[in-house]
């Protein structure tokens, strides 16, 4: 074959083929499957170096990678596959010796008739087409990844055409959306056909300016969200948009939080101004309350004088001024701790305490209505907290009131049965928006992960920290139902109330008392005399101190045997003095009083022989406080 090859002048020809082919160019008989002729490029990139009557085709099945076998023996030396007018092409891998990469060939096998040779022969070209296919593999994998992340992202993606089409969207696109792919495809049916959509439907086909901004968006079941959104528009060679690409994020969670923190820093300074206030303002009510008891016992004696009666309601005007001043001297730091400082309380004191907060708190459109339980209902938690809940529940930081309807807010207590007691809220007039959480539930029991609002989360710790429960429930669609239950504590006194002075104490107890040595700790002038005042009705003249530096520079030379200090004073507060003169008389009978129970432990201080008393102290609580430190009680 090779010698009627040479003598037809087809090795002349196949000499000059490489200058027109820079592949490899290869003859090949299929029923012998010998290679008559081949080219350089052949040679030295698929190892045949033998000469060509050695050379077999199906040799190359020796360096075809593994994956490629099957189908390189089958689709390429299989005499089978050939005809007439086959053309067979295809491309195969190929591990070459002493290479590590896989290096990839197309082979494109073709008929040849050579005229006086009686053989049909075929001719296969051959081109290292490598950089091709490895293009090729990393676009498809680029592809495959974008689609992947597209897929699974956890943010929203869709990809919209210049007309406003949808023809792509991930599934989290749907999730904060509500539109599944085939309803935002009726929708743009509907909206070319001309027939009617919302102004909400038609947000979805408004996403054409580029750029990012945060809006408002309204899903398919009629929840209004705040969203994130970033587009992108993918321009032709014309530099006109073909298709935008759309980012979306749900942010509604995150700005309630922003909003909940924002709140809670507001109603944080609300607090600290409200505790200040009170400290004032329980000072200056002290001459008033002890005044005008005083005045109310002379003059149903009948037996008062003209000047006693005026001297008193001197001493009440002199409180009455120094409350009305007070608004000018607004102090703008204070100290406001976050522990949970619990401590036995009547809880409708506390929420009667709380009132003018809420009222504050609360839009002009809503009113708030109270209903206390006749009995008392003590229980043990942190006062404080548990008025800047009623204000964070109230004033719209968690739940929206709709400004557009009159609301209403009614809190109630009320015993739920001989070991808890319930403080209902029921609100009306809210925000429906607001209202979408709990669209699908009638009644909800917060667990740790059961709850998405982080403000809500946070007081049904608080709550349960106080060995409380916390619901709520949602009998109508625009009715809300917030119900906590305390437990109830033993006993009917709390921490500063006291029994009604009965008088029946023996005649000679307060002048044993009288030759003790009593002092009068407090820095407010008008609140220290009231209190002599009082003592004095007794023949008790206590020493009176306007400062505790004063007062311990008096114990060089003298040591009291009963001592009542106001807590917060400029220079030391009240119990770290107590705690001072105890440790020189450790029989001394004390009484710490102060119109701020916030970190104060009265059951602690008790077990120390420290008595914790509020302000204002009434006077039957002053003396009865005095006759249990000496015992006579």
């Amino acid at each position: 074959m090779q010698t009627n090859l040479e003598a037809s002048g087809m090795i002349e020809f196949f000499k000059v083929l490489p200058n027109l082919f820079s592949g490899g160019v290869y003859l090949t008989d299929p029923k012998t499957g010998q290679i008559l002729f081949s080219n350089d490029f052949f040679k030295n990139n698929l190892g045949c170096h033998k000469t060509t009557e050695e050379c077999l085709e199906s040799e190359l099945l020796t360096w075809v990678a593994e994956e490629d076998k099957v189908n390189f023996q089958e689709q390429f030396l299989s005499p089978n596959k050939h005809s007439d007018r086959d053309t067979i092409t295809g491309d195969y891998r190929f591990l070459m010796p002493n290479e590590v990469l896989v290096r990839w060939f197309q082979f494109e096998k073709k008929k040849v008739n050579i005229p006086n040779i009686n053989s049909d022969l075929q001719i296969v070209f051959v081109r290292d087409v490598t950089n091709e296919k490895t293009n090729e593999i990393n676009i498809v994998e680029q592809i495959q990844f974008f689609l992947g992340l597209f897929e699974n992202a956890s943010v929203g993606m869709a990809l919209q055409d210049w007309e406003g089409g949808y023809f792509r969207v991930n599934p989290r696109f749907t999730e904060i959306t509500g539109y599944s792919f085939q309803n935002l495809t009726d929708l743009n049916i509907k909206r070319i056909k001309g027939e009617p959509i919302s102004e909400e439907e038609m947000e979805y086909f408004g996403f054409f300016k580029e750029g990012a901004e945060e809006s408002r968006l309204t899903r398919k079941d009629g929840r209004r969200i705040n969203v994130y959104r970033r587009i992108s528009a993918f321009r032709n060679s014309q530099g006109k948009p073909d298709f935008y690409y759309v980012f979306l994020d749900d942010v509604t969670e995150k700005k309630q939080l922003e909003s909940y923190q924002l709140h809670s820093q507001k109603m944080e300074t609300i607090g600290s101004l409200a505790t200040n206030i009170a400290h004032d303002l329980n000072n200056y009510l002290q001459p008033i309350h002890v005044f005008s008891q005083l005045g109310e016992e002379q003059i149903q004696s009948g037996e008062f004088s003209k000047n006693l009666i005026l001297e008193y309601l001197g001493k009440i005007r002199m409180g009455a001024d120094n409350a009305r001043s007070m608004i000018h001297r607004i102090i703008k730091y204070s100290k406001v701790k976050d522990e949970n400082s619990a401590a036995k309380v009547e809880i409708s004191s506390v929420i009667e305490s709380a009132i003018p907060l809420v009222n504050a708190g609360l839009p002009k459109n809503v009113e708030a209505q109270f209903d206390f339980s006749k009995s008392p209902l003590f229980t043990k938690l942190d006062a404080v907290r548990f008025s800047k809940i009623l204000c964070e529940l109230t004033s719209g930081g968690l739940l929206v009131w709709d400004d557009r309807k009159r609301g209403m807010v009614r809190i109630k207590t009320s015993s739920a049965d001989e070991f808890k007691f319930l403080v209902s809220m029921e609100f009306t007039g809210l925000s429906l928006p607001s209202l979408s959480g709990l669209n699908t539930l009638d009644f909800v029991n917060f667990g740790d992960e059961e709850f998405q609002w982080a403000g809500m989360h946070l007081i049904n710790r608080y709550v349960k920290n106080w060995g409380g429960e916390f619901f709520i429930e949602k009998p109508e669609p625009m009715t809300v139902f917030i119900n906590i239950f305390l437990p109830l504590e033993e006993g009917q006194g709390t921490t500063g109330t006291t029994k009604p002075h009965s008088g029946n104490e023996p005649k000679d107890v307060w002048y044993e008392i009288s030759k003790k040595e009593i002092w009068v700790v407090e820095d407010d002038e008008a609140a220290s005399e009231a209190i002599s005042f009082v003592l004095s009705q007794k023949n008790v003249i206590p020493k009176v101190f306007r400062s505790a530096s004063i007062a311990l520079d008096t114990l060089k030379t003298k040591v009291p045997d009963f001592i009542l200090s106001d807590y917060r004073m400029r220079e030391m507060n009240g119990l770290n003095l107590i705690r001072k003169i105890k440790k020189i008389n450790p029989n001394l009978s004390a009484v710490l009083y102060t119109g701020n129970m916030d970190g104060l432990d009265s059951e602690e201080l008790d077990k120390e022989g420290i008595l914790v008393r509020s302000k204002p102290i009434s006077i039957d609580e002053l003396y009865e406080t005095i006759l249990l430190s000496f015992g006579f009680l």
